[in-house]
């Protein structure tokens, strides 16, 4: 976005704020899952762990998505250009660790998508496979990393399946141009 269009909407976000519409802005996972958790707010941005957090505690949470789409994004892992010799080889073990396949399976459990699917699937049960990359009703209950009932048998996951959720993504996060001038103005935002 050009300065000009972050200003247009930082004011239209403060004239919003001064009319009582924003309860709270959490700044870390907890507070997002105690916010929605407690009842406190009814809508917000979350991550997907912390919807599932906050239906691991037994209380309905659910993705709307936009009709626009969804945001979207990822990470990636590389090595500094400086790095060599054991810790390069280090590197290169984790990195063939993270993606072999467990790794990709427990962000599953909480409602995210491995880099290498395929992979993940090999420590995922049928049952969360087709719930959490199929879209398909679950078999089973799924549970968390941890064990924790996150949905009961007989529902699907919000959004569908992998392909449908990946191909309805609207915008990638990323880095723009006046970020420094974004962040400058959200905290303005925030503060006011």
């Amino acid at each position: 976005m050009t300065r000009a269009e972050i200003d247009n909407i930082v004011a239209a976000m403060m004239d919003i704020k001064q009319s009582g519409q924003f309860r709270s802005f959490w700044s870390t996972f907890d507070q997002s899952v105690n916010l929605m958790a407690s009842g406190e707010v009814v809508i917000q941005s979350m991550w997907s762990p912390a919807v599932t957090a906050v239906r691991t505690r037994g209380i309905p949470c659910v993705f709307q998505p936009l009709k626009e789409g969804y945001r979207g994004w990822g990470y990636t892992m590389g090595a500094m250009k400086q790095v060599s010799g054991l810790k390069l080889d280090c590197f290169y073990e984790y990195l063939n660790w993270y993606c072999a396949g467990f790794p990709g399976a427990v962000v599953a459990r909480e409602g995210y998508y491995s880099t290498q699917p395929e992979n993940a699937r090999k420590f995922l049960t049928q049952a969360e496979w087709d719930y959490w990359y199929g879209g398909k009703p679950a078999t089973t209950d799924i549970v968390d990393p941890f064990g924790k009932l996150v949905e009961k048998a007989g529902r699907s996951r919000d959004g569908g399946s992998f392909d449908q959720r990946m191909g309805h993504i609207a915008v990638w996060n990323s880095v723009m141009d006046e970020d420094r001038y974004l962040t400058r103005k959200w905290n303005e935002f925030i503060t006011s």
